[in-house]
């Protein structure tokens, strides 16, 4: 059970998966409305057990996340989509 107080207005969910970012396989990401990023929520088992808010960079309203085939995160935001990858130092790079 994971709740917001105040709501982050949550949008979309979508389950890590694909070779891009392994160590985000099987957390969950949540787009935030409100909150304006994406929060992880990692997973230990059927357990949350930790939350990392993510791409608050972007200020904008998340509506909705989703993993393609090879990995990358897209985000729709309200005025265009963003594809996340990550770069050869280990962070992550957003491309519209």
């Amino acid at each position: 059970d994971w709740q917001w107080t105040p709501s982050i207005a949550p949008s979309g969910l979508a389950i890590g998966s694909g070779p891009a970012f392994p160590a985000w396989r099987g957390d969950l990401f949540v787009g935030a409305l409100v909150a304006r990023e994406v929060r992880r929520l990692h997973l230990e088992g059927a357990d949350i057990v930790r939350e990392e808010p993510l791409f608050g960079e972007l200020d904008a309203r998340i509506r909705d996340v989703r993993f393609g085939p090879r990995g990358a995160i897209y985000l729709a935001l309200p005025d265009r989509i963003v594809r996340v990858i990550p770069t050869r130092d280990g962070g992550v790079s957003g491309t519209r």
